[in-house]
């Protein structure tokens, strides 16, 4: 039986809907319609009802669920357990672009001073695919946004850093924005600050690169609405920040609740904050 399989039942009963799961892995609605189908025809049971575009699990798949859940758990600890071990060996790091050029130089520099047997292998990524390799066991930690869902039992998300979140660039109201991407799960916040500020705002254009908007405000290509990061004073330091409301993009540490103490993971907090 396939894991992947079951992760993604797992996704479509706590989002509710075939397309916010396949939001949430990173595939397309069909291929999580063929792995739910497939499913079905090796369990030899229904596991949803559909109706509409919303979906509920029925009874078998509900007496299911905890030992399925249990069988992911221990999957992923299995390839936890043979990727590292506590004080020596490969450990694998996601981390978000600005967590890499603000944090990472003193992340690295912290482990290797402290647990030089530890190799760091570092993966860069959106919040939303590391989070995806990180379900997959692909990776043993991540540094990202805030999930905007619930985690199940299984992972740990600890704060480290909050951003404000703000208006750069003159506020002239014709001014065209450029908008942080609404479907990174930082830009969807910053979007609402875009909001508060004109309600039919003229969009330049939309990416997913904090560095790269702040670089043509800057060049006077329009205003943008974007979390205070660390790096944002440092590289542009005559660029006025003006914050909006009480928003916040939350910067954090997501591991298996298992291994929240593992030491590593206590270096890397203690580099950050």
């Amino acid at each position: 039986m396939d894991l992947r399989f079951l992760k993604s039942l797992v996704a479509v009963v706590e989002q509710g809907s075939i397309a916010a799961a396949a939001q949430r892995e990173g595939i397309t609605a069909s291929a999580i319609s063929q792995r739910l189908q497939a499913l079905e025809a090796e369990l030899g049971v229904d596991l949803l009802r559909r109706s509409g575009r919303s979906v509920q699990p029925t009874p078998a798949c509900l007496r299911l669920l905890p030992q399925i859940r249990r069988v992911l758990e221990e999957g992923q600890a299995l390839t936890l357990s043979l990727s590292q071990s506590t004080q020596a060996g490969r450990f694998r790091l996601g981390a978000i672009s600005t967590v890499l050029t603000d944090y990472m130089p003193q992340i690295i520099r912290q482990v290797h001073q402290q647990m030089p047997a530890v190799e760091l292998d570092i993966h860069p990524g959106t919040s939303a695919q590391l989070y995806r390799a990180f379900q997959d066991g692909e990776l043993d930690a991540v540094i990202c946004v805030a999930p905007p869902f619930p985690l199940p039992k299984s992972q740990h998300f600890a704060g480290l850093v909050q951003e404000p979140i703000g208006m750069i660039g003159t506020a002239d109201r014709g001014a065209p924005f450029i908008v942080y991407s609404r479907k990174s799960w930082g830009g969807a916040l910053c979007w609402r600050g875009v909001q508060q500020v004109n309600e039919t705002p003229q969009i330049l254009c939309e990416l997913d690169a904090l560095e790269t908007i702040a670089i043509m405000v800057q060049g006077g290509s329009g205003v943008a609405v974007v979390p205070r990061w660390a790096g944002l004073a440092h590289r542009f330091p005559d660029m006025a920040f003006k914050r909006i409301g009480n928003d916040a993009r939350e910067i954090g540490l997501l591991c298996r609740t298992h291994q929240a103490d593992h030491p590593v993971l206590a270096l890397i907090r203690d580099a950050v904050v």
